[in-house]
C-alpha cells in the first residue's frame, strides 16, 4: 500500500475467476447445467455441427466438454457473477452462443488420417502435418492429439 506499481500491466496475468464470488456452489452448478443445455441447443441449430454431431446424445456430450464449461465460467466472471446478465450473454439476440473445441473442428476423415499418421510416425507432429494433414496447423494437431487421448477410441487402440 502506498507504493507505486511500475510493472508493465500489459504483461500481468488477468484474474479470470474469483473464488470469493457471491454465488453458492449450487448456483454455479445450476448455471453450468444451463450452459451445457445452451451448448447442446446451439449445436442443434448449427448446420455444420449437425453434420459432425448427428445425434442429440453426441451433441450433449460435445457440449459437456471443457470448452463449454470454461466459456460458462468466463461468462459468469465477465458479468460480475450476475446470473441474469450471464444468462443473457449465453443467449444473445442472435441465438445461443456455440463454443467449439478442436475435437469438433475436425471431420471424421481427418481424425482417421490423424490416427493413421500417428501409427506411422508416432508423436512426430511435424511429419504428421507434412505428410497427412498439411491444411492443419501444428498447434491444432497437437491440441487434437491431447483431446483425442481422452476419447474411447484411444482407449480401444491402447487395448
Amino acid at each position: 500500500k502506498g507504493e507505486s506499481d511500475n510493472r508493465n500491466q500489459q504483461k500481468m496475468e488477468m484474474k479470470v475467476w474469483d473464488p470469493d464470488n457471491p454465488l453458492t456452489d449450487r448456483q454455479i452448478d445450476q448455471f453450468l447445467v444451463v450452459a451445457r443445455a445452451v451448448g447442446t441447443f446451439a449445436r442443434a441449430l448449427d448446420c455444420s455441427s449437425s453434420i459432425r454431431q448427428p445425434s442429440l446424445h453426441m451433441s450433449a456430450a460435445a457440449a459437456s466438454r471443457d470448452i463449454t464449461l470454461f466459456h460458462a465460467m468466463d461468462t459468469l466472471q465477465r458479468n460480475g457473477y450476475d446470473l441474469a446478465k450471464a444468462m443473457a450473454t449465453l443467449v444473445p439476440q442472435g441465438g445461443p452462443v456455440l463454443c467449439r473445441d478442436e475435437m469438433e473442428e475436425w471431420s471424421a476423415s481427418e481424425a482417421m488420417l490423424f490416427e493413421e499418421a500417428l501409427e506411422k510416425y508416432g508423436k512426430d507432429f511435424n511429419d504428421i502435418r507434412q505428410d497427412f494433414l498439411p491444411w492443419k496447423s501444428l498447434a491444432s494437431i497437437v491440441q487434437f492429439y491431447y483431446m483425442w487421448k481422452t476419447t474411447d477410441r484411444y482407449i480401444q487402440q491402447v487395448r
